[in-house]
């Protein structure tokens, strides 16, 4: 364990008999002239048992007992430090985002685990905190704040915290670039990842150097390049018009015509402040929505499930007549989009840790082209779905990042077909596909022509 090492550093060559185990009692011994007395081995114990704490361990029995020990011929005190009875630790929690739907969501999957974790959820938001379901809450600085990283600590060391799920992106990135600060292993995509599947366009790039399916696409220097843009396009038709960075389906529509492209681009420039060179256009998807979630482990994958987003909210209200939530989806078993899937996660890391969602378009020909990867997080809505049956992928997430060992038996998604329904202000709701009817009745009617 890493403690270990790092307490053996501090010490003698013979100071240290042992380290302790997981299921037996055993001993160690630390030289007590090395922290000045009575009050440092008291350090010294409380080093050793947070060190056990991170590592999903308890202890039933603990004890310390000052007595002579011999070192190099010459004698001196030293520390008996006993652990007995050591068992594994419940999970214990931190869900940014509380009180928004996806916190609700992994929440909800958290509590479905056989053993029930103590959850503990935070939030800049005063008001959307009530909304938590979270056992307890704590109202913290915003993301970009100096004091966020800060804060999340505090809460981590006070509540003990031993699992830490982020809910967006800009959580994501403010907990990678400050990892090497937690006393805990976060389970994120390293950095690099990270940053770059927060850049569409850059992502784009990289995949499509790697021949892994990804729609044709052009970066917008200026909106004089827009002419240019289009005509690079072999087939006349719609392209894709959206910003590089952000989520929710920011600054996305189909255009039909550079003027079409040159009138949404300035709009959003002008109106919310969104740079020109913040957009890309690429070739437009008309076939089926995938989305492929996956959580790996040193680069095991431990478990991944394809689903296909049906239908979306607030559809019709938008030129795309799509959006990024969905409001129907289903569990498939689609090889070609696990497959383009997989492969991208295993292009961006050798050794891949974490959670990563990808999202799947097809194009008119039924080809799959990954449109983006959301990296170190799950996805906001589709989150149920995850969590269906003996293994839920919240559960094996929070499990890896205590480091256990864990056994799935379907790692490349469920056998059953199972929808998602979810609408406003309702609690999302997951139907087996011979469930989907059942309670329902029907009134028959007579024909008209009777």
């Amino acid at each position: 364990m890493r403690w270990a090492e790092r307490a053996k550093k501090r010490l003698p060559p013979d100071a240290m008999s042992s380290t302790p185990s997981r299921s037996t009692s055993t001993a160690c011994w630390a030289r007590s002239g090395a922290w000045c007395g009575r009050a440092s081995t008291r350090w010294l114990a409380d080093y050793l048992r947070d060190g056990l704490f991170n590592h999903g361990l308890t202890l039933t029995f603990f004890a310390i007992r000052i007595q002579p020990y011999a070192i190099e011929d010459t004698q001196c005190e030293a520390v008996r430090v006993t652990f007995c009875a050591m068992k594994r630790r419940d999970i214990r929690a931190l869900i940014t985002g509380a009180g928004i739907g996806a916190s609700g969501n992994l929440i909800r999957a958290l509590r479905a685990m056989p053993s029930k974790p103590y959850i503990v959820g935070v939030n800049d938001d005063r008001f959307l905190i009530k909304l938590s379901l979270a056992d307890r809450n704590y109202l913290c600085p915003k993301p970009a704040s100096s004091d966020y990283v800060d804060t999340i600590l505090e809460i981590i060391r006070r509540e003990r915290i031993n699992v830490v799920i982020p809910t967006e992106d800009n959580v994501v990135k403010v907990l990678s670039d400050a990892r090497v600060r937690f006393p805990l292993e976060l389970l994120l995509p390293r950095k690099r990842t990270i940053d770059l599947c927060q850049d569409k366009y850059a992502l784009n790039v990289f995949l499509r150097d790697r021949a892994i399916s990804a729609p044709f696409t052009h970066e917008v220097g200026s909106l004089r390049d827009l002419d240019r843009i289009f005509a690079r396009f072999s087939r006349a038709g719609v392209l894709w018009c959206r910003s590089r960075h952000g989520a929710r389906s920011l600054g996305a529509t189909p255009v039909a015509t550079a003027a079409q492209a040159r009138a949404w681009i300035t709009q959003w420039r002008d109106l919310r402040g969104l740079k020109v060179s913040d957009f890309t256009l690429s070739e437009y998807l008309p076939g089926r929505h995938f989305i492929v979630h996956s959580v790996w482990r040193n680069g095991g994958l431990l478990r991944a499930q394809s689903i296909e987003v049906l239908s979306y909210f607030a559809a019709g209200n938008n030129p795309s007549g799509i959006f990024s939530l969905a409001c129907l989806a289903k569990t498939v078993n689609a090889s070609s989009p696990l497959e383009v899937a997989l492969s991208a996660v295993r292009a961006l890391e050798r050794h891949p840790s974490g959670a990563f969602s990808v999202e799947l378009k097809e194009s008119a020909t039924g080809v799959p082209s990954i449109t983006e990867i959301n990296a170190g997080r799950f996805p906001a809505g589709v989150t149920a779905l995850l969590a269906v049956g003996k293994d839920n992928m919240v559960a094996v997430f929070a499990s890896a990042a205590l480091g256990r060992t864990i056994s799935v038996g379907e790692p490349h998604g469920s056998a059953q077909e199972h929808y998602l329904v979810r609408d406003i202000d309702a609690v999302p709701g997951v139907f087996s596909a011979t469930d989907l009817l059942e309670g329902i009745w029907r009134v028959p009617l007579s024909s008209a022509t009777e």
